[in-house]
């Protein structure tokens, strides 16, 4: 059974493996004999689809032409004098890649318009269908909306599939019969908590329910899901099981450079150290803010805030194959990592300078009131440290609307080159993140076309067709191993072809002397390359050709630019932090302390919440720090561009 034909959607190497197939069964398939299994006429239907596909029509025979046309009248003659039940034997016995067929083939030749209600309910409980077959079908889904409702409600275990169709961030590939009430989704998903083999990525989607779905989720429920995940997260880990990796961060005497690091070894333990000689002697507030840029490294060289990825990668294999909520910020291996250790950075560097009696907050209410005035002449901004002497809990409380100060203070002096008291006063709604304009009416670049991403997928992720060569090993995208050195010839043959069709076609690549693959505007890959990882770029840092580089791709609809304070990751991630405006798993810090949903926690909690919001101070602080240097430099430039 595993010999026969299949269609795999997609255009991939599955239609090259069967080419040869398909031309052997036009040779040997029989116009006369209509006496055909079911599998049979399956298989049949399947080389329908790859004869329907454009090397096929592109390439068309008067045998193809008549085998598409006799085919077409074969299947329907099988079907033409048989009702469902009479497929009940064949149907148990059927090559388990074909089942979706079936249900395909149901609807295609007319076998739903003869089959009743109670026929298909009859089917369904003799022969234990998986509805899954079904939900792929909109025509069933529609006229037997009833009982598959019914089915799908007897177990719990099909409430996966409720999850999938509407809490999924990508479009699914089944329907799903209308009709539902609350009552009967909230009775479903608790008996589904109470699944023993409950799917623990379905449970913790259950317990990040988004009140923006359609259906509503009650909170016990909720909380029932978040308790069952919990439990499983307990269980999966006592007596030490699962793999785990540690970041250590700290501080170490004599180092020969400011910090330094230990690769992962076979622990997969990643190590920080910062000397701590050149720490105890530099610890002037100027210092102190600079040390988060250009030791720390929080912004990179092109203003990308360094917690933040893009999210376009595929990211590593358990990323690829984790259920990811259509409401809820993407939480990649990669963003886990750097997220952890930014974190404990943050947490080292704030510990530290409270040992040594310096207040992180005394120090960023410096930059507003104190550094701005006297580096730039510009005496607009105030900000009030909360109390050291306070608990970590009561810091928040008053760090948040000194938060939400500062940008409403941006945004007056945005809009109005200054700000005034008593116009700051008499605005008393906050301000939104996402809306606060930039000095600049152009800061940031983004992709404008979906053909940009796609283009910059294809050569930069490590999971696209040509990023696995044949000859060659070590390197994990098509960029990389064109760096390192690679030939055409070091590809398989289906690859070749789309780097030829794709790339060396339009004029993306070259060859050297030796056959060695290069980018022929290796200046502009860079470029994309950088918009890619992060999902935007400064302008603010880039030299006049680069800037000449990114009009004209802005003019050709590759680029687009965005002129507001933060970009638009930034903005997703504050609000991740911040509230649940956007996403479903979001910390929500500000909205749980302000409303007081947090007052009942344990102290290093407070802690953990406290140091989250200082980390999103920070970020503001150095985007308006980066917005008015850049504003002086204009004015007398002094600055080296990258």
């Amino acid at each position: 059974m595993e010999n026969r034909i299949k269609y795999f959607e997609g255009n991939d190497w599955a239609d090259n493996f069967y080419l040869a197939s398909i031309t052997d069964f036009m040779k040997e398939f029989d116009f006369g004999n209509q006496l055909h299994s079911l599998g049979d006429i399956i298989e049949l239907y399947n080389v329908l689809k790859y004869l329907s596909l454009p090397y096929f029509e592109n390439n068309s025979t008067y045998e193809i032409d008549n085998l598409k046309k006799e085919a077409r009248k074969t299947i329907g003659y099988y079907f033409s004098d048989k009702r469902l039940v009479d497929l009940t034997e064949e149907y148990n016995i059927l090559y388990r890649l074909y089942i979706e067929d079936f249900w395909e083939i149901f609807v295609d030749f007319n076998l739903v318009k003869k089959t009743t209600v109670p026929d298909l309910d009859d089917f369904i409980n003799q022969n234990d269908i998986n509805i899954y077959y079904l939900l792929k079908q909109e025509r069933i889904c529609d006229k037997y909306s009833s009982i598959i409702k019914s089915h799908l409600l007897k177990s719990p275990s099909y409430f996966e599939w409720f999850i999938k169709k509407y809490d999924s961030d990508s479009a699914s590939d089944y329907y799903f019969p209308a009709k539902f009430s609350n009552q009967e989704i909230n009775d479903w998903a608790r008996r589904y908590c109470e699944l023993e083999e409950a799917n623990a990525n379905y449970l913790f989607q259950l317990s990040n329910w988004s009140a923006q779905h359609e259906y509503k989720i009650n909170d016990p429920i909720i909380l029932k899901a978040k308790q069952a995940y919990e439990k499983f997260i307990t269980q999966s880990f006592e007596g030490g099981a699962g793999l785990s990796w540690a970041i250590r961060v700290s501080f170490k005497k004599d180092l020969k450079n400011i910090f330094e690091y230990k690769e992962p070894d076979d622990k997969l333990d990643f190590e920080v150290y910062f000397n701590k000689n050149w720490f105890d002697e530099e610890q002037e507030y100027p210092t102190i803010l600079n040390n988060f840029i250009y030791v720390f490294g929080f912004l990179s060289k092109f203003g990308h805030f360094s917690l933040i990825s893009s999210g376009y990668a595929s990211g590593s294999m358990m990323d690829m194959i984790a259920t990811r909520s259509k409401y809820g910020y993407k939480l990649s291996t990669e963003f886990n990592s750097k997220n952890a250790l930014y974190k404990l950075v943050l947490a080292l560097y704030h510990d530290y300078l409270s040992y040594h009696d310096i207040d992180l907050e005394e120090v960023l209410s410096y930059c507003f009131n104190i550094l701005f005035k006297e580096e730039f002449n510009n005496d607009n901004f105030f900000f009030t440290p909360s109390n050291a002497k306070n608990s970590y809990y009561e810091r928040s409380k008053s760090l948040i609307p000194e938060m939400d100060s500062i940008l409403k203070q941006f945004d007056l002096y945005q809009q109005h080159g200054e700000v005034d008291a008593e116009l700051f006063e008499l605005q008393s709604k906050n301000t939104s993140y996402r809306d606060i304009k930039s000095l600049e009416d152009k800061k940031y670049i983004y992709f404008n076309s979906n053909e940009i991403k796609s283009f910059c997928q294809l050569i930069f992720d490590n999971q696209t067709t040509i990023s696995f060569p044949e000859k060659k090993k070590g390197a994990f995208s098509f960029y990389e191993y064109v760096n390192v050195g690679i030939q055409l010839s070091d590809f398989f043959e289906p690859q070749q072809k789309i780097i030829v069709d794709l790339l060396e076609k339009k004029q993306i690549i070259g060859y050297s002397v030796v056959n060695q693959i290069y980018f022929k505007n290796l200046q502009l890959i860079k470029l994309y390359k950088l918009v890619w990882e992060h999902g935007y770029c400064s302008i603010f840092y880039m030299n006049n050709h680069l800037l000449k580089l990114i009009e004209s791709e802005v003019s050709k609809g590759n680029l687009k630019y965005g002129n507001t304070l933060f970009s638009e990751q930034e903005s997703d991630y504050i609000s991740f932090v911040m509230d649940n405006k956007k996403y479903n798993n979001g910390l929500s810090i500000r909205n749980k302390i302000t409303h007081g949903s947090f007052a009942k926690k344990k102290l290093y909690q407070y802690k953990e919440y406290y140091l989250e919001l200082l980390m999103i101070q920070i970020l503001y602080t150095l985007k308006i720090n980066e917005e008015i240097t850049y504003q002086d430099v204009k004015r007398s430039p002094r600055l080296i561009r990258c």
